[in-house]
């Protein structure tokens, strides 16, 4: 009799585990069930903020649940990554990384978190140029007159949206390139920083081509260069920068999109297959090219492969310029 009680209790055991595994992988072969969260560890308005939600209107029809767009911002994207980080490996947080993301793992010593051991990749979906600009109201007219400046005994002064941005970077690659000196203003986000341009507080700044091009426009800034391998037909008469005698320069703001480590790969496989489709869209690649966006999609593995070779790029750009951050 104990034996028969102790084989009931063991079947009824591995009844319930059977039952459980049946039922993890039913939920996942029906995923998504529910709402999606994309968390976008930039602030609200910006350029990242953009590719999220144009990519997130078409993600709703092909996975036939909404795709929420959560702004985390703060610490150089450490705060929103941080959270999906801490998410649970179900598909339903995924993360927006840009070039920033990577670039802030080389800065920063101490993290509470790995990019390469606490997400899966899922798909990298392209990239904007980067627009060197001045305000419309300072005396600088000319990319030679941005020489002189920063040639000059006073330095010039540019901004960036934090230490370790894109735009931090990109400006001291530049003036390295050119034998200059600068005054680093950073300010919370690219929205601050292109308000202190508009307002002639800073004399220089690297925004994305989408950020430049509506202010270009309207006559309230200058743009110099462009860091696309050719002229953006929206900026005919700007010159790239491989024009202005600087080959190599080429920083791009470019766009992936992560998960949770440890998320089961049917879902992964069906983020990226639905992120893909949304980028090929025709109105979406139309709406985003008008802009200067360049469509480059990557599978899981090339992403991981491109985060590595980006943390060495920008990692040699902060040690030879001796750029530190308070951890």
């Amino acid at each position: 009799m104990v034996k028969l009680k102790k084989l009931l209790c063991a079947l009824t055991v591995l009844g319930a585990a059977s039952f459980g595994s049946i039922g993890i992988a039913a939920a996942e072969e029906t995923y998504p069930t529910r709402p999606i969260k994309m968390i976008v560890p930039n602030p609200a308005g910006g350029v990242g903020d953009l590719i999220a939600r144009v990519l997130a209107e078409e993600m709703n029809a092909e996975l036939g649940q909404p795709v929420v767009i959560e702004n985390r911002s703060g610490a150089t994207t450490m705060i929103g990554t941080d959270a999906v980080a801490r998410s649970k490996p179900d598909g339903y947080t995924i993360l927006s990384l840009t070039t920033s993301g990577v670039v802030v793992s080389v800065l920063r010593e101490k993290l509470p978190y790995n990019l390469e051991r606490d997400f899966t990749p899922i798909i990298s979906v392209g990239s904007f140029p980067m627009a060197l600009t001045v305000s419309a109201a300072s005396n600088i007219n000319s990319f030679a007159d941005l020489v002189a400046a920063a040639t000059s005994t006073k330095d010039i002064t540019y901004a960036s949206g934090g230490v370790g941005t894109l735009a931090h970077l990109s400006s001291v690659r530049l003036l390295k390139e050119l034998n200059g000196t600068g005054n680093h203003v950073p300010y919370r986000g690219n929205n601050d920083a292109i308000q202190a341009l508009l307002g002639n507080h800073v004399q220089m700044f690297f925004p994305s081509t989408a950020e430049a091009l509506p202010l270009a426009t309207s006559g309230q800034i200058r743009v110099l260069g462009v860091t696309s391998e050719e002229r953006l037909p929206t900026l005919p008469d700007v010159p790239t920068m491989r024009e202005l005698g600087f080959a190599q320069f080429n920083p791009r703001l470019w766009y992936a999109f992560l998960a949770p480590a440890n998320t089961p790969a049917n879902i992964v496989s069906r983020l990226h297959d639905a992120l893909a489709k949304a980028t090929m869209d025709s109105s979406v690649q139309a709406r985003l090219k008008a802009v200067g966006f360049t469509m480059e999609i990557k599978d899981p593995a090339a992403v991981s492969a491109f985060m590595k070779e980006e943390a060495v790029r920008w990692g040699k750009i902060i040690k030879d310029n001796d750029i530190k951050i308070n951890d």
